[in-house]
């Protein structure tokens, strides 16, 4: 399929190549393609459709970089995006996220500190550039903790075996360097103590043997002490049971052997061998989803031996599952399936472990609280090669699906390059047939091409595109093509589909998100509830209900919990109402007719723990004029600055704001708030500004807002006008109360990271 070319003779509309009489007579002018109907077709459809592809990532995906990762590690992996978190419990089967135990770091400003806490970025920035971290493993020496994991060399594409160090319980990780780096991909490194020396075991299937490292400096010096089997066994582990050491591992090397399904048992009287095989070898050769390839190391617990295994039957590493073994003998082996007790993670893409996670570590500690740490990925096994050919598809069909509709308009016509066709002038005769054998193929696809063009002008005919019918085809074929289109820009340009959080110091927190409303809004609150409880950081959603009969917590689709606090008064007050039952210091008071992105949301969250002392939100205002008056965005802009942040829609610190806001000095400025039933974010700035001689105030441009007030007409703003006015008189008495806010203009893109513009 091409351009349609001049003919050298006469022809009876002027637009065949061939008059396909098994003789050729066609000239090809290059200038002509410029001219035909085909090549302004195929322009006017990649104008078409290239601006429908712009337009909808202009609408769907955030048009800013996520500037805080580290710019040499964390690349897009077929493998995924795997990394570290740490759970505490009072027992291996009632382990939690640390986010639960709400502990706080105040020079990380995680408040609390939340999961995970080590990624490939933090490895990265520590100077080990790395595309995942993976395969933890715990060794204890006092209070002090060090974490093994298989890291992912972003420049060699290479496993090898981090380490790093904590003295704060796991919050908090030093990474100090690269444990074992060997020729060839190293992972799962179980490291033990055995006589006083402490052993490292990592997966060396690649090499072709299981081989033993003694800690000749720890952490960072280790060497080569034995190889103790020379069989290319994956992800194993050794544990001390009833008087012997057992070898668990997985060989996939074997014909007949089912991928992570198979597990094989060794036995010796000591770590360092010689190893013989259990008589039930091997123990499993089954479905890959029961769980026989390892997922950890095993623990005794109540004097029961348990074993960890990975779910793979989804993905690779969908799941940890748990066996307790009921027998352990040289002849025989029997386990049986036991509850984790962990919740699955319900955010989807948007929790770091959200798709999958294969490997949990945990250990007693002296204090008899057990730690464990596990890995987790928001994406599944090779998420990005199926984006890629999947994207890659729908485009290759966009294109086919163009070239379809070109050929019922008549616009794209078949045709054989002039370099296919005999050059012969004269009639057909025996020196042409010796000629043309050997050009069969040329031959067939000429009489191929001319059936093509008498088809698609049979049914243009029967079609007529001049008809409703017709025009109706054309549109379906139209809306086909922009879903075509939307399906590849997603998968190929879009990512993985994660809004994820930003972490701040290589650490991550989370947020209590609050809302006001009442009963006439209660459909509303129902589609925010459910998008926002999707949002990483969102730990919490108060609802602060002013009016009505309360919803019951069952109405709502909330992936965390839901908090409805009923107020006995109907007053904008209540938003800043002194809470002790909310565990965060940051909260977002966001008001529930404005729908954003989680990332937008996140960003504003990166910004305010980078400066909790401020009101950092998503629409700016600017105060100023005598007398002052309330203006809108736009006002703010064209004077190139703000100095007032809206609290419908901003994060504040829950230990100062709320006190202050609650204080002796703000009663007469609460009072003038349910006078006027408005204003309430007007008064909290004034507060700030009043508490402090430094900026208060932090903007950060949403990427798209909407108020969906505007389709209900549920708001106390409908009247702009008036609503103005009203905030207008809020300024002069506000003013007379704590001072003016003329002086304090900000500018937009002041920070280095380009989200104030």
């Amino acid at each position: 399929m091409g351009f349609s070319p001049v003919n050298g003779g006469n022809s009876s509309n002027g637009s065949s190549c061939c008059d396909m009489s098994l003789k050729c007579r066609c000239r090809w002018r290059w200038d002509h393609c410029f001219l035909s109907s085909t090549f302004l077709f195929i322009l006017v459809s990649f104008v078409v459709f290239g601006s429908v592809a712009t337009l909808y990532a202009w609408l769907i995906f955030s048009p800013y970089e996520r500037p805080f990762l580290s710019s040499f590690g964390c690349q897009d992996d077929s493998e995924g995006s795997w990394s570290v978190g740490v759970f505490y419990g009072d027992s291996p089967f009632s382990l939690k996220p640390i986010e639960s135990k709400n502990v706080w770091k105040d020079e990380s400003a995680a408040w609390p500190v939340s999961n995970p806490v080590v990624t490939c970025a933090s490895v990265s920035d520590a100077g080990f550039p790395s595309n995942f971290v993976a395969d933890p493993f715990l060794y204890v020496q006092g209070d002090m903790l060090f974490l093994f994991y298989e890291t992912k060399n972003s420049v060699t594409l290479q496993g090898d075996i981090g380490v790093a160090k904590s003295t704060d319980g796991g919050a908090t990780w030093q990474h100090l360097g690269i444990a074992l780096d060997e020729d060839w991909h190293l992972s799962y490194p179980y490291v033990f103590n055995h006589h006083d020396d402490i052993y490292m075991m990592p997966e060396s299937s690649q090499k072709g043997e299981i081989r033993l490292y003694r800690a000749i400096n720890f952490p960072l010096q280790w060497a080569l002490h034995k190889v103790i089997l020379k069989r290319p066994l994956v992800d194993s582990v050794i544990i001390n049971h009833d008087g012997n050491y057992w070898l668990f591992g997985s060989d996939h090397s074997d014909f007949g052997t089912k991928k992570n399904g198979e597990l094989e048992i060794w036995y010796s009287s000591s770590p360092l061998g010689p190893w013989k095989p259990h008589k039930r070898n091997p123990i499993y050769n089954t479905d890959k989803s029961l769980g026989a390839r390892n997922g950890g190391r095993p623990f005794i617990y109540n004097g029961k031996l348990y074993r960890l295994g990975q779910d793979c039957g989804e993905t690779y590493g969908r799941r940890v599952r748990v066996f307790k073994v009921e027998v352990l003998t040289k002849d025989e082996y029997r386990e049986v399936e036991v509850p984790l007790g962990m919740e699955e993670p319900q955010k989807g893409r948007n929790a770091w472990n959200g798709a999958r996670y294969h490997h949990l570590d945990v250990q007693q500690l002296s204090s008899g609280e057990w730690v464990g740490v596990m890995d987790g990925d928001r994406v599944p096994s090779g998420d990005s090669v199926y984006r890629f050919v999947l994207g890659s598809a729908a485009f290759a069909a966009l294109a086919a699906l163009i070239v379809l509709v070109g050929v019922l308009l008549g616009a794209v016509k078949c045709i054989i390059p002039l370099s296919w066709c005999p050059h012969s002038s004269v009639k057909r005769s025996d020196a042409f047939s010796v000629w043309e054998r050997p050009h069969l193929f040329s031959s067939k696809l000429r009489r191929f091409c001319t059936r093509l063009n008498r088809t698609s002008s049979f049914f243009r005919g029967r079609m007529k595109p001049s008809t409703c019918a017709g025009k109706s085809v054309l549109a379906l074929i139209f809306v086909i093509g922009v879903w075509l289109t939307c399906v590849g820009v997603r998968n190929i340009y879009g990512g993985n589909g994660a809004e994820e959080p930003y972490p701040w110091k290589g650490a991550y927190s989370q947020f209590t998100l609050i809302t006001m409303t009442y009963e006439a809004r209660l459909w509303n609150l129902k589609m925010y509830v459910k998008h926002y409880s999707r949002c990483s950081s969102v730990k919490e959603i108060v609802v602060v209900w002013n009016k009505g009969q309360p919803p019951e917590l069952s109405d709502f689709d909330s992936v965390v919990p839901v908090r409805i606090r009923v107020e006995k008064q109907n007053s904008l007050n209540n938003r800043f109402k002194l809470d002790p039952l909310i565990k965060t210091r940051a909260v977002l008071e966001l008001d529930d007719d404005i729908m954003m992105t989680c990332d937008d949301v996140e960003r504003g969250f990166r910004v305010w723990r980078e400066h909790p002392d401020r009101i950092v939100g998503f629409y700016p205002r600017l105060i100023n004029g005598n007398p002052l008056k309330y203006r809108d965005e736009k006002y703010a802009r064209t004077h190139k600055g703000y100095n007032m942040i809206l609290t419908g829609a901003a994060f504040i610190d829950s230990k100062v704001a709320f006190k202050r806001y609650w204080s002796e000095e703000a009663k007469a400025g609460r009072e003038v708030v349910d006078k006027y039933f408005n204003c309430e974010d007007v008064l909290m700035n004034f507060l700030y500004a009043n508490a402090s001689s430094s900026r208060t105030v932090e903007y950060v441009k949403p990427t798209w807002a909407i108020d969906t007030s505007k389709l209900s007409g549920a708001a106390i703003s409908r009247n702009t006008q008036v609503h103005y006015q009203i905030r207008s008189d809020c300024l002069l008495k506000f003013s007379e109360m704590y001072g003016t806010l003329a002086n304090r203009k900000c500018d937009f893109d002041g920070r280095k990271d380009g989200w104030d513009v």
